[in-house]
C-alpha cells in the first residue's frame, strides 16, 4: 500500500520536500500539521534554503511537492 500521506504520527521531522517560492523551486524539508485547516488543505512548517538564507515559514500543499 502506497501513502499520498502518511498515516498521523509517522511523519519524520524535516521530510524532504521541495518549497515553490519566486516561481522556482527550492529544496528543503516539511513538518506537516496534524490535520487539515478549515480550508481544507494540508499545511506544513517549511526550512529551505534561499540565496544562501535559510527560510522558515508555513506553506499549502500547494507550495511544496515531494523531493
Amino acid at each position: 500500500m502506497v501513502w499520498l500521506r502518511p498515516p498521523p504520527g509517522d511523519d519524520p521531522p524535516g521530510k524532504p520536500c521541495l518549497v515553490l517560492s519566486e516561481d522556482r523551486w527550492w529544496e528543503g524539508t516539511l513538518v506537516w500539521e496534524p490535520a487539515r485547516r478549515q480550508d481544507g488543505l494540508w499545511w506544513a512548517t517549511v526550512t529551505y534554503e534561499k540565496r544562501g538564507e535559510v527560510v522558515t515559514e508555513v506553506r499549502s500543499q500547494h507550495d511544496v511537492r515531494a523531493r
